[in-house]
């Protein structure tokens, strides 16, 4: 078997090495040039479609208008609250907008952690820039 030398792999890329070896060029997994270019394009459709959904999920949350762009864990976190906020307006046996209206006055109060693990104060915040009135709503004061 011939042994491979460095200038002989200009169209490959070491992957992988083996744990247990040493810096030897036959202990490594080489993949030619061809499959390590399909494997970019398969990230980079992996996370074009990550990004896509990043998008579509803030569409669903409140945001600033000034805000051009949350990062991934902001938007993240903000789901979060915003999922436990509407599940707990689910639960209340009070009028939601009521229920929403007290926890929002408590939190601007700096009472955030009043009971609800959706009551933050960025959160909160964003719920003074939604148009309440276009909602059909009055707006929270």
């Amino acid at each position: 078997m011939a042994r491979n030398t460095y200038s002989d792999l200009s169209n490959t890329f070491i992957i992988k090495k083996n744990e247990h070896s040493s810096d030897d060029p036959e202990s490594a997994i080489f993949f030619d040039s061809e499959d390590r270019e399909a494997a970019n394009v398969r990230e980079r459709k992996r996370m074009c479609s990550i990004n896509v959904a990043f998008l579509e999920l803030k569409s669903y949350i409140p945001t600033f208008p000034f805000e051009k762009r949350l990062s991934k864990i902001d938007t993240l976190n903000l789901a979060i609250a915003y999922i436990n906020m509407l599940e707990d307006v689910l639960e209340r046996d009070i009028d939601p907008f009521v229920y929403l209206k007290s926890t929002v006055n408590l939190a601007r109060q700096g009472q955030f952690n009043n009971g609800v693990m959706w009551s933050t104060s960025d959160l909160v915040a964003r719920f003074k820039w939604i148009d309440w009135k276009r909602l059909g709503i009055e707006p929270i004061e």
